[in-house]
C-alpha cells in the first residue's frame, strides 16, 4: 500500500508541533544521507539536523531544542524523536506479502490438529498430529511444525522454520527464516564403544512477544524445559543450548552462544559474539560487551567485557596498558642497558679501591 500523508496529518499521529508548511506531502521515509523530496527524516541532534536541512527531505522530525526553523523545510517537534520515528517507520512500512487465509492445498496437516481463526498456512508447510495454532497465526511456506506443538495467537513463522515435537510457543512470537526450535541438546558420555548419546526428553518453552532472528537455534532440554522469557529478543545466528533459562526482556545479539544450564535474569544484554560457559548464573540487568567470555557467575547489574569477562572499567584499563606494552618494552630495554652500565661502573670503581 502506498502511504501518502500531509505534514499536519503526520504531526497529529506523532503528537508533535509543526514549524513551516503543514500541507507538504510526505510519501516516504529515509535517512538524511539519501533523502529526497517527499521524504521525512529523523534528526536526533544538531549534527543530523544540519545534514537534514542540507538534504532533499521535505520534513524533519526533531526535538524542541534542536535547530531553528529552516526555509523550505517542515519541522515536526516531539519530545522523544527516536520513539516518534518508530511510529513513522510503522506508518510507511511496506505491506508484507503473506499466505492467503486458510490452508494451502500443498500443505500437509496431520490428524487432530486445531487451527484458530484467520490462520494462514503457506505452500508445502507441515503441521504434525495434535498440534495447536492460535488465532491469527501466519505460517509461511516450507515451515515444519512437529507433533503436539502448541503455538499461541498472532505468531509469525517465516520460511524454513522448524519446531520439533512438543515445544510450546507463546503469543505474538516471531521466528525468522531458518530458526530451529527444539533440536536435541548436545549431550554425550564417553563409553567403551565411543560416545553414547544422552536422550534429550525435555522441550522448549518460549514466552510471549519473543522475536528470534534468522538461523538461530534453541535446543530442547535434557529434561524439563529450555525457557526463553517473554519480551526477549534474539538476533540472527545465536545458539541457546539445552536447559538454558533466559528471563524477560533480554537482548542477545548475533553470533552469541549460551552453553547448557545457564540461567540469565531479566533485562540482560549479551552483545555480539558473547560466549557463556555452562552452568553460569547471570543476574538481572547485566550487560556483557561484545566478544566477552563469561566463565563465572555475574552479580545483578554487572557490566563486563573481555575474556575472561570482568568489570568493564578494569578491562578498559588493562587494554589501555596492553596498548602501551611496545613503548614500555622499549623503555625497559633502555633501563636494562642503563642498569648494566651502572653495574659495570660500580664494579670498576670497586676494583680500583681494592688495588689501592
Amino acid at each position: 500500500m502506498f502511504m501518502r500523508l500531509t505534514a499536519r496529518e503526520l504531526a497529529e499521529k506523532l503528537g508533535g508541533l509543526i514549524e513551516g508548511s503543514d500541507d507538504v506531502i510526505i510519501t516516504g521515509v529515509n535517512s538524511v544521507d539519501y533523502a529526497s523530496e517527499g521524504d521525512v527524516v529523523l534528526a536526533e541532534n544538531e549534527k543530523f539536523f544540519k545534514k537534514a536541512c542540507a538534504s532533499g527531505a521535505s520534513c524533519i522530525v526533531t526535538a524542541p531544542n534542536i535547530g531553528r526553523t529552516t526555509p523550505g523545510k517542515t519541522l515536526i517537534r516531539v519530545e522523544n524523536p527516536a520513539d516518534a520515528f518508530i511510529t513513522v517507520l510503522e506508518l510507511f512500512m511496506p505491506e508484507e506479502p503473506m499466505p492467503a487465509r486458510g490452508v494451502s492445498k500443498t500443505a500437509v496437516v496431520g490428524s487432530n490438529v486445531r487451527l484458530g481463526r484467520d490462520v494462514r498456512v503457506g505452500a508445502n508447510a507441515f503441521i504434525g498430529d495434535r498440534a495447536v495454532l492460535g488465532d491469527g497465526c501466519v505460517v509461511h511456506p516450507n515451515v515444519h511444525i512437529g507433533a503436539d506443538v502448541v503455538i499461541g495467537d498472532s505468531c509469525i513463522l517465516y520460511p524454513g522454520v522448524v519446531i520439533y515435537p512438543r515445544c510450546r510457543i507463546g503469543n505474538r512470537v516471531v521466528l525468522h527464516a531458518g530458526v530451529v526450535i527444539g533440536a536435541d541438546g548436545f549431550g554425550y558420555r564417553q563409553g567403551p564403544n565411543g560416545l553414547r548419546k544422552i536422550p534429550q526428553v525435555g522441550i522448549v518453552e518460549i514466552g510471549d512477544d519473543v522475536e528470534i532472528g534468522a538461523n538461530s537455534t534453541v535446543d530442547r532440554a535434557k529434561f524439563g524445559a529450555t525457557i526463553i522469557g517473554s519480551g526477549s529478543k534474539i538476533d540472527n545466528l545465536v545458539h541457546i543450548a539445552h536447559n538454558v533459562k533466559i528471563g524477560r526482556n533480554c537482548i542477545i545479539v548475533a553470533l552469541s552462544g549460551v552453553a547448557g544450564s545457564v540461567e540469565i535474569g531479566d533485562n540482560v544484554t549479551l552483545a555480539a559474539q558473547t560466549g557463556v560457559k555452562d552452568n553460569v548464573r547471570i543476574g538481572d540487568g547485566c550487560i556483557v560487551a561484545a566478544r566477552a567470555g563469561v566463565i563465572g557467575d555475574l552479580q545483578k547489574g554487572s557490566v563486563v567485557s573481555g575474556f575472561p569477562a570482568r568489570d568493564h572499567f578494569a578491562e578498559k584499563r588493562a587494554q589501555a596498558a596492553w596498548l602501551r606494552l611496545p613503548e614500555m618494552l622499549k623503555r625497559l630495554k633502555v633501563l636494562e642497558s642503563e642498569v648494566e652500565r651502572l653495574s659495570a661502573q660500580m664494579k670498576g670503581e670497586a676494583n680500583d679501591d681494592t688495588d689501592r
